[in-house]
C-alpha cells in the first residue's frame, strides 16, 4: 500500500504501471478536486485494502457520530440516502433562498411588502461548539449570538448599524432535539429603519407559542445616532504604555464556580491589560470553534467580555442591550479589544484586527446579572411530570360487577360475562411493605392470566381499583398500577385502573368508569386523568448538596459508571460508596476506582445485596452516608401471560426490596438527597415489562412517601438509553428499534448525565427524564391518553375511496365486493404491512409471506404488537400467540 501525499497523484498514475496488479495506491491530493472529499477517499481506500485508520481522528470536531448496522446477515435493506430536492439542501424548491450564515438556514422575502424572514434550526447536534456556552446548567445562545444575527439582518436589509438590539428571554438548546429560529425583519419606515424581531420555539412543539427572545432597530449608516468610527483605536504600541497585565489564570475556574461553564471555544481570551477604566485584550478563536462565514464570530466576542471581571463590574453579567453597533470587517479570527466602561452597568468597545484594521465598534452595551431563577428549565422537550387533569363527567354511570382479587372469584361470573368486573386489590401493610407489594403483585399477575386466557372475557374489561396508590400512600397499589399498565398496553381495551382518594369516594365510581379512559383518579369528587406535562424548575430552586459519602447501588453497572463519573467531574463528589451484588468481583470495578482516584475521589466498591435489610443496615451502620443514589435494577421481559410469580420476584427485588431497605436504613439521617432510577415502562406500561413496571412505579410511590414524611426523595422515570448506558444494553436491535418507533428515541450517557441534574430541579417527587419524537408521535394512529396533553393528533387528509387501504375503508366491505382469490390478495397485502412496519421495514415486499415469522425476527414482544395491528385492522379479537399458532404471514392469512 502506497499513499501519495501532494501536491497531486502524478507518482501514484507512474508507480501504478510498474507495481503488481494487488498494490494499492492512494493519493490525498488532487488537481482540481475537493481536497477534503479527496483526502476521505484516499482514507477510505486504504482502510478497505486492510489498512488501519484512526477514523476517531478523522471526524474529531465535525460533530460525525456512529451508528449502528444491521448485523443480520440475510436481510437486505439499502441505506443509502435517495436524492430529494428538498431534503437534500435545494430549499429554492421550496420557495427559499439560502441565508449563507452558520446560525441562518433561509430567508425568504414576504409578499406583502419588503419584509424579510430568516429560519433555522439550532441544537448541539447540528452545532456542537454552542454546547461551550453553560449559564446555570444549561446551553444557551450566547448574548453575541443575537448580536451577530442583527449584523447579518442589516446586512441583507441594507442597513449598516444595528441601532439598537435588547435581549428579552435566554434561548436555552436543550439536550436533545433542537429549537426552531425566526428572525423576521420589518419593512422599513420613511427613515429607512428596520424593526428587527427573534423567536422561537422547541422542535416539534407546535402546540407552544413561539418565545420573543430580542427586539431592535436596524438603521442605515448614515442615520445612525452617535459617532460611527471607520478606524480602529491605535494598536501601534501593544500593550499600550502604561497598562498593568492581569492574570487570567484562575479566570474560567472562577467563572465556573460562579455558574459560567465556559468550554474551550468560548476560552479565546489570551491576555488583558488594565490601564484606568479600560481593559485592553487580545482574543483568539481557539482549534475546533465553527470558522464558518461569520460577520463577528459569537464566541470571539462573548470572549472579550469577559474582561469585565478586571474593570469593575460585577460578576455573573450578561448582555442585555446593544446600541450603535457598527461592523466595519467580517471573518476576523483574532481581535484586540479596548472595553471602556462608561457607566455602573454599561460598556463601550472598539474591536481591531491585529494588523490594527477597524473590526467593530459597539456604542454601548448594558449588561445584567443572571442567577440559577433567571434562566428557563433546560430540556422542555426532554423534562416532565405527571399532571392529574379534571375532566367532566360523563353524566352517567354504569353498572358492574365486583369481585375479590382471587383468580378462582372469575369462575364466579355469571356465564353472560358482565361488560365491566371491578377488583379492588387489598391495601398495603404497614408492618411488611415489601411481603405486601410482592403477595398483591403476584395475586393480581394470576388474575390477569386468567382474565386473558379465558375467551368468554374477550368482550369484557377488567378495572383494578386501588386507595391511595397514585399518591404514595399504598406502595402495594402503586406497584400493581405499573403491572396493569403493561396490561392495558399488550391488551387494547382490556383493563382499567382507578384509584380513589377513599373508600369514601366509591359512590363517584360507577360515573367514572363511564368515561373513556384507561386510567383515572377520584379526587374529592372530582375525576382525574394523568397527563405528562413540561416540567419547570421551582423559583429559587438550589442544587442538591453533595457534600460526604455518596452512596450508589448498582454504582458498577453500566448506569451506575456514569453517574459516579458525572457526580465526581460536575459536582465534586469526594467520597464514594459504590453498592453491586458482585462488589470488588464485578467487570471493570478496580478499573472504575483507578478512574476515579484520578479524578480526585475515594470509592469504596463493596459486595452488598441491597435486597436482604440486614445487610443494607449493617451498611448504613458502618458509613456516614450523606446521599442516596439507587440505581441498582434486573430485566427479565416477557408478555403477561408468560410471566411467573417467580419472574416477577425476581425483578422486584432489587427495585422494591433494596428501595424500602434503604428508606427504612437512612430515614433517621439528615440526607441531601434520596434518588431513585426508575423507568417510563412504568408511567406508559411498557409491553413486555408488567414485571419491571410493577417495581418502577413503586418507586415512584415511594419517593411521594417520603416526601410526605418530610423525607427528601426524588424518583427519575428515565426514557431508554443507549445501549453504553443504562440497560437498554440488554435489548436486541429488534427492542430497540420497536422502543424508538413509538416516539421515544435514546438518551446518550451525556445527555442522561445532564438531565440528572436538571430533574433535581424539578420540585416535583416523581420526574421524567425522556426524549419524544412529537413528530413520530403525530404520525401514530392514536395519541396515548399520558400524552394527549402535549401531542395533538395528525391532520388527517381524507383520501377517496379508490386510494383507501382495507383498514380505512372497511375491510368487511371492500372483501364482500371481491373474488375469492383477490379478497386472499388484499388480505395478504394487510397483514405484510402490519408486519413490515412492526419489523421497521419501509416496503411490505421485504417481508416473505412464506417465511416462518420467527425467522422474520419476530419474537412475544413484535408478535403482541403485530396483533393488536391486525386487531385494530380487522375487528378480530385475536390471540396474543397469534403470530406462533399460525407461523407465516399466508398462515394468518387463511386463518
Amino acid at each position: 500500500r502506497f499513499l501519495e501525499l501532494g501536491p497531486d497523484g502524478v507518482l501514484t498514475a507512474m508507480a501504478a504501471e510498474s507495481a503488481d496488479a494487488d498494490a494499492v495506491f492512494a493519493a490525498v491530493l488532487r488537481k482540481d478536486r475537493d481536497e477534503e472529499t479527496t483526502a476521505l477517499q484516499a482514507l477510505a481506500q486504504l482502510y478497505v485494502s486492510g489498512a488501519a485508520v484512526d477514523w476517531t481522528a478523522v471526524f474529531a470536531g465535525t460533530g460525525a457520530r456512529s451508528v449502528d448496522l444491521p448485523t443480520y446477515a440475510f436481510q437486505h435493506r439499502r441505506y443509502w440516502p435517495t436524492p430529494s430536492a428538498a431534503r437534500d439542501g435545494d430549499i429554492r424548491s421550496a420557495g427559499l433562498e439560502t441565508a449563507d450564515h452558520p446560525l441562518l438556514s433561509a430567508s425568504v422575502e414576504l409578499s406583502d411588502g419588503d419584509a424579510l424572514l430568516f429560519t433555522s434550526r439550532l441544537s448541539t447536534q447540528t452545532h456542537p461548539w454552542l454546547a461551550d456556552h453553560v449559564v446555570m446548567g444549561q446551553v444557551l445562545l450566547p448574548g453575541t449570538a443575537f448580536l451577530e444575527l442583527a449584523v447579518r439582518a442589516a446586512d441583507e436589509a441594507g442597513c449598516g448599524t444595528v441601532e439598537e438590539l435588547t435581549l428579552a428571554a435566554p434561548l436555552a438548546l436543550p439536550v436533545s432535539g433542537g429549537v426552531h429560529m425566526q428572525l423576521q425583519i420589518a419593512p422599513a419606515d420613511e427613515t429607512g429603519r428596520r424593526a428587527v424581531d427573534v423567536r422561537s420555539r422547541l422542535e416539534g412543539a407546535t402546540d407552544q407559542a413561539w418565545t420573543q427572545h430580542a427586539t431592535g432597530v436596524l438603521a442605515p449608516s448614515s442615520t445612525a445616532p452617535g459617532e460611527t468610527r471607520t478606524t480602529a483605536f491605535d494598536t501601534s504600541v501593544w500593550p499600550p504604555t502604561g497598562a498593568e497585565s492581569v492574570d487570567l489564570t484562575d479566570l474560567y475556574d472562577d467563572m465556573a464556580q460562579g455558574g459560567f461553564g465556559y468550554g474551550p471555544v468560548f476560552q479565546g481570551l489570551r491576555s488583558a491589560w488594565r490601564l484606568g477604566d479600560d481593559v485592553y485584550a487580545e482574543v483568539a478563536l481557539p482549534a475546533g470553534a465553527d470558522g464558518g462565514p461569520f460577520g463577528l464570530h459569537p464566541a470571539l466576542l462573548d470572549a472579550a467580555l469577559h474582561v469585565t471581571a478586571f474593570n469593575g463590574m460585577p460578576r455573573g453579567v450578561v448582555p442585555f442591550s446593544w446600541e450603535r453597533v457598527t461592523l466595519h470587517a467580517s471573518g476576523a479570527s483574532s481581535i484586540r479589544v479596548r472595553v471602556s466602561r462608561t457607566d455602573q452597568d454599561t460598556l463601550s468597545l472598539e474591536v481591531a484586527d491585529q494588523a490594527g484594521g477597524a473590526v467593530a465598534s459597539i456604542g454601548s452595551l448594558v449588561l445584567r446579572p443572571v442567577s440559577a431563577g433567571s434562566a428557563p428549565a433546560t430540556g422542555r422537550d426532554d423534562l416532565f411530570v405527571v399532571d392529574w387533569a379534571r375532566v367532566p363527567g360523563s353524566g352517567t354511570a354504569v353498572t358492574y360487577v365486583e369481585v375479590t382479587p382471587e383468580t378462582d372469584a372469575l369462575d364466579a361470573l355469571p356465564a353472560g360475562a358482565p361488560h365491566l368486573v371491578v377488583v379492588r386489590p387489598p391495601l398495603s401493610d404497614p408492618e411488611d411493605v415489601v411481603g405486601s407489594v410482592h403477595a398483591t403483585t403476584a395475586r393480581v399477575l394470576e388474575l390477569l392470566r386468567a382474565w386473558l386466557g379465558n375467551d368468554r372475557f374477550a368482550d369484557s374489561r377488567l378495572v383494578f381499583v386501588t386507595r391511595g396508590a397514585t399518591t404514595g400512600a399504598d406502595l402495594a397499589g402503586a406497584a400493581v398500577w405499573g403491572l396493569v399498565r403493561s396490561a392495558q398496553s399488550e391488551n387494547p381495551g382490556r383493563f382499567g385502573l382507578v384509584d380513589l382518594d377513599g373508600d369514601e369516594a366509591l359512590p363517584a365510581l360507577e360515573s367514572a368508569l363511564a368515561l373513556d379512559e384507561p386510567q383515572l383518579a377520584v379526587r374529592g369528587g372530582e375525576v382525574l386523568v394523568p397527563r405528562l406535562a413540561r416540567a419547570a424548575t421551582a423559583d429559587g430552586s438550589e442544587d442538591v448538596v453533595w457534600d460526604g459519602t455518596v452512596l450508589v447501588t448498582g454504582g458498577t453497572g453500566g448506569l451506575g459508571r456514569v453517574i459516579v463519573r458525572h457526580l465526581v467531574a460536575e459536582h465534586g463528589v469526594r467520597d464514594l460508596l459504590l453498592v453491586s451484588r458482585r462488589g470488588p468481583a464485578a467487570e471493570g470495578a478496580a478499573e472504575l476506582a483507578a478512574e476515579l482516584a484520578e479524578l480526585g475521589a475515594e470509592a469504596r466498591i463493596e459486595a452488598c445485596d441491597a435486597a436482604d435489610p440486614d445487610a443494607v443496615a449493617d451498611l448504613i451502620a458502618r458509613h456516614p452516608v450523606r446521599a442516596v443514589v439507587h440505581t441498582a435494577g434486573v430485566l427479565d421481559d416477557g408478555i403477561v401471560t408468560s410471566l411467573t410469580p417467580e419472574r416477577l420476584a425476581t425483578v422486584l427485588r432489587p427495585k422494591v426490596d433494596a428501595a424500602w431497605n434503604l428508606h427504612r436504613a437512612t430515614q433517621h439521617l439528615d440526607l441531601t438527597a434520596f434518588v431513585l432510577f426508575s423507568s417510563v415502562s412504568g408511567i406508559f406500561g411498557g409491553p413486555g415489562q408488567a414485571n419491571y413496571a410493577a417495581g418502577n412505579t413503586f418507586l415512584d410511590a415511594l419517593a411521594e412517601h417520603r416526601r410526605a414524611h418530610g423525607l427528601p426523595g426524588q424518583s427519575q422515570a428515565w426514557g431508554p438509553w443507549t445501549r453504553d448506558g443504562g440497560m437498554i444494553g440488554t435489548l436486541s436491535e429488534t427492542d430497540v428499534q420497536r422502543i424508538a418507533r413509538t416516539g421515544m428515541p435514546e438518551l446518550t450517557p451525556a445527555e442522561g448525565a445532564a438531565l440528572f441534574d436538571a430533574a433535581l430541579r424539578v420540585p416535583d417527587a416523581v420526574a421524567l427524564p425522556v426524549r419524544f419524537d412529537f413528530t413520530a408521535l403525530r404520525a401514530q394512529d392514536e395519541v396515548p391518553g399520558m400524552l394527549r396533553g402535549l401531542v395533538r393528533p395528525g391532520r388527517r387528509i381524507r383520501r377517496s375511496a379508490a386510494a383507501a387501504s382495507p383498514a380505512t375503508a372497511g375491510l368487511t366491505q371492500t372483501l364482500s365486493r371481491l373474488a375469492a382469490d383477490e379478497r386472499r390478495d388484499v388480505l395478504l397485502d394487510l397483514v405484510r404491512s402490519q408486519a413490515a412496519l412492526v419489523l421497521g421495514h419501509t416496503d411490505p415486499s421485504h417481508v416473505d409471506p412464506t417465511r416462518a415469522f420467527q425467522e422474520l425476527g419476530f419474537d412475544s414482544l413484535t408478535a403482541v404488537e403485530l396483533r393488536n395491528r391486525l386487531g385494530k385492522a380487522t375487528g378480530l379479537h385475536l390471540p396474543a400467540t397469534v403470530v406462533f399458532d399460525y407461523p407465516s404471514v399466508e398462515a394468518v392469512v387463511d386463518l
